[in-house]
């Protein structure tokens, strides 16, 4: 339990502070992926005094030069150096010398850290799915045996100084980021457990050192079930209720001295805590919640690759319009947006799960607008007073690391098919408000008649609407979908809402009725739109169509829909669609026996037409331009060399053919200004 082994443990998320500061500080994450060693390259840039200063703190000039080194590294690559990394840090920690282990295991970290990102998503990073297990087993050692290091480091120090606590809280941190992803790791249990257990012997706080043993408590217990026969857990254990007991026994002597009449009144109800302590936020709790620690304070970086969705219920007992009681509001939002009132925010940060509490709020932290807080009743007052219940929370992964787009896979599915460009997919979905009402529904039918006259009602048996991904599907279905098996289900949080589509996906009349409501009766749109959740339900996935090749090929008839299908894209204004249908026609009558493609001649020859004048359209302007840097400029002309051997084919093949003649014309407008030869 005590030795720098090897250790399976996924990892979620790391904290972005580089490790400088030695023992106590955080891992760096995947975004900027580097470590606290490369001194070596920090100290260049500081050595030359004559150059431009760089402001940038040693730290940062190390994390860049490694980023820099793991540019030009495969995959492969990454993963032994992590590994050298980790083994040269066990090495270091057998011989006691902590720091040097600790450098090691950060650099183990940066290295392996972003290949456990799943390829599916991540294609950039070029690696395949064995490797992201490799990642992960790595990674999940990496950590826990970080761990070890800070609380060996961390019990040795001071027990009242900071630097103690803030050793062993990052020791804490380090088990908990395996924990995250495997709640069976015993070794991290186990270390997480004696890092609390440390922390509480130091605390000034009778409450907060009753609350860490409770922590430790729990965990040993898991350790214990899971290795009964655990000596050194159970030593712990032992030892952590001794403290236990000896806390609850000082806080009942504390109690017996300051014991009045009044006191024990006051007593009775829950204490009054100042959350800012500037009395702006105020917290009197009316139930307590599950007690369970929830909060990553990484969730709440700019950068964060996932986000905290908190559930709410939001009541306004005073403060408000004189005379007017408010019911609850029903409520989700981003943890740290500010789109919701800053005072909401810091209000939901101190409660557990299930927790009821009644916060006075000052106008000043009540100042945020937009059509999430509208929401909210008005407040009228200089203070008002809140009751806020905390239902629950979920974790999202944020797509774009903004917070504009939160992705939620419930269910990935089945099958062997993803759901990818050109997939036909049948497809149910929903979207809904933040305050949880249904705005719209893929089930929604008309219903008429009854004292509310024409209304929509959700029909569970009405079939799903069908769409083709990346060709006129509503974006957010494309998104959810394209990372989604026969059967999967997942949510998309927006922050802005695209408008909903003009087209159902469902041809009947009932459908396009429905549709019409929604966009027409739930008020201004835009305003309407935002902070939404859109939920699909993918219940049937059909791949595109590969070719000759397919089981499913038609014969000359599954080329002419295809080059059909191009053309209509181009009128609708969709050019890459198509240009991959178009260039999948020029494909396949390539693939054909030429008995099979002598028939469909006119056909292919009307989709290199159609190619070659998207090409050189596109390109004709951007040659005539003066001003347009040399990569634009090289496109171009690439551009326009594709659209010349299209060209060349049809003067050699269909020579006769109207469209030759007029490709011909475009190109030489667009090389040459030839006007006269065109």
């Amino acid at each position: 339990m005590t030795e720098a082994g090897d250790e399976e443990v996924l990892i979620e998320e790391v904290p972005r502070e580089a490790s400088a500061g030695g023992l106590a500080a955080s891992v760096p994450s995947s975004s900027s992926s580097a470590a606290p060693a490369a001194d070596e390259a920090a100290e260049k840039d500081g050595d030359d005094e004559d150059k431009d200063e760089d402001d940038r703190k040693p730290v940062d000039k190390a994390l860049d030069a490694i980023e820099q080194e793991k540019k030009n590294m495969s995959p492969l690559e990454k993963l032994e150096r992590s590994l050298l990394w980790k083994v040269e840090g066990n090495s270091f920690f057998k011989k006691g010398e902590l720091f040097k282990a600790a450098d090691c295991y950060y650099h183990a970290v940066i290295f392996a850290r972003e290949l456990t990102q799943n390829p599916q998503y991540y294609p950039d990073l070029k690696h395949t799915q064995e490797e992201r297990e490799k990642a992960k087993e790595l990674c999940e050692s990496v950590f826990t045996n970080l761990a070890l290091v800070q609380l060996k480091y961390g019990s040795s120090l001071d027990p009242q100084g900071e630097e103690r606590v803030k050793v062993l809280r990052e020791g804490s941190k380090s088990a908990s980021e395996a924990l995250k992803l495997n709640a069976s790791n015993v070794k991290a249990l186990f270390r997480r457990a004696a890092t609390t257990a440390a922390l509480a012997k130091g605390c000034t706080s009778n409450e907060e050192a009753q609350q860490l043993c409770a922590e430790a408590k729990a965990d040993l217990m898991k350790v214990i079930e899971a290795e009964p026969q655990n000596r050194e857990a159970r030593t712990e254990l032992k030892a952590v209720q001794e403290h236990l007991k000896q806390l609850k026994k000082e806080e009942r002597e504390g109690e017996k001295r300051e014991f009045s009449f009044a006191s024990t009144l006051s007593a009775l109800a829950p204490k009054e805590k100042d959350l800012l302590g500037d009395g702006s936020v105020r917290k009197q709790q009316t139930s307590p919640g599950d007690g369970g620690k929830w909060l990553n304070e990484d969730w709440l970086r700019h950068d964060s690759p996932s986000r905290c969705l908190v559930y709410v219920k939001m009541r306004l007992i005073s403060g408000g319009r004189e005379g007017s009681t408010y019911a609850p509001v029903a409520l989700s939002f981003t943890l740290g947006d500010a789109d919701m009132h800053e005072g909401m925010t810091v209000a939901v940060k101190s409660m557990t799960k299930g927790e009821v509490a009644n916060f006075t709020v000052a106008q000043h932290r009540l100042n945020a607008t937009g059509s999430l807080v509208k929401l909210l009743p008005e407040v009228k007052a200089e203070t008002s007073v809140w009751e806020i219940e905390f239902e629950r929370f979920a974790v999202w992964e944020d797509l774009d690391r903004n917070g504009e787009r939160l992705r939620k896979l419930h269910e990935e599915g089945y099958g062997a098919s993803y759901a990818e460009d050109m997939s036909e997919v049948f497809v149910h979905w929903r979207v809904f408000g933040p305050d949880n009402k249904l705005i719209h529904s893929s089930r929604y039918t008309v219903s008429m008649g009854g004292e509310k006259g024409v209304t929509q009602i959700e029909d569970e048996d009405k079939p799903a609407p069908s769409y083709v991904i990346g060709e006129g599907a509503w974006e957010p279905i494309a998104v959810l979908c394209r990372g989604l098996k026969q059967g999967g289900v997942a949510e998309l949080r927006l922050k802005h809402v695209p408008e909903l589509p003009q087209e159902s996906g469902d041809d009947s009349v009932s459908a396009k009725l429905s549709m019409m409501m929604s966009q027409g009766t739930k008020g201004n749109q835009k305003a309407n739109l935002r902070h939404c959740t859109v939920k699909v339900e993918l219940e049937r996935v059909v791949p595109p169509l590969a070719g000759p090749g397919d089981e499913r090929w038609e014969g000359a008839s599954a080329l002419v829909q295809e080059r059909f299908r191009g053309e209509q894209l181009l009128e609708r204004g969709e050019e890459r669609s198509a240009m991959i249908r178009l260039r999948r026609v020029v494909s396949w009558f390539g693939q054909l026996p030429p008995a099979e493609a002598a028939p469909l001649l006119k056909e292919v020859a009307c989709a290199r037409a159609s190619i070659g004048w998207v090409l050189a359209s596109r390109a004709a302007p951007i040659l005539d331009s003066g001003s347009v840097s040399s990569d634009i400029l090289k496109v171009a002309r690439q551009d326009l060399a594709e659209a010349e051997e299209h060209c060349a084919w049809l003067e050699s093949n269909h020579s006769c053919f109207g469209g030759t003649h007029l490709l011909r014309a475009k190109i030489l407008v667009a090389n040459d200004d030839d006007f006269a030869g065109a």
